[in-house]
């Protein structure tokens, strides 16, 4: 299993507040820097934390490997976070431009 439950949790909140913010029209891109910050530093090192603390004293190079290979899955779901807060933002632009023609 390449996420645990701690992960789904997260994964399963990214999901309700995109459908949220799809819905909604915003136009400030505080959410790329919130989305950068969150994804690339306190999550996956949540992730580890969690998933250190699960494990325990026993520890074998799997394990090792498992969990520094959070990290990297942590940026994946965040660049594809910045890939939908871009093109939502694209639309709302594409939108404004329109109603001033």
């Amino acid at each position: 299993m390449i996420i645990g439950y701690f992960d789904y949790l997260i994964i399963g909140v990214l999901i309700i507040l995109n459908i949220k913010f799809w819905h909604k029209e915003f136009s400030r891109k505080d959410g790329c820097v919130m989305g950068g910050i969150l994804f690339g530093f306190i999550l996956p090192f949540l992730s580890v934390g969690i998933e250190l603390q699960i494990v325990g004293e026993w520890m074998d190079s799997f394990e090792v490997a498992y969990t520094i290979l959070k990290i990297p899955t942590y940026w994946f779901i965040g660049i594809i976070q910045l890939i939908v807060t871009g093109i939502k933002l694209h639309l709302i632009k594409r939108k404004e431009q329109q109603k001033l023609i």
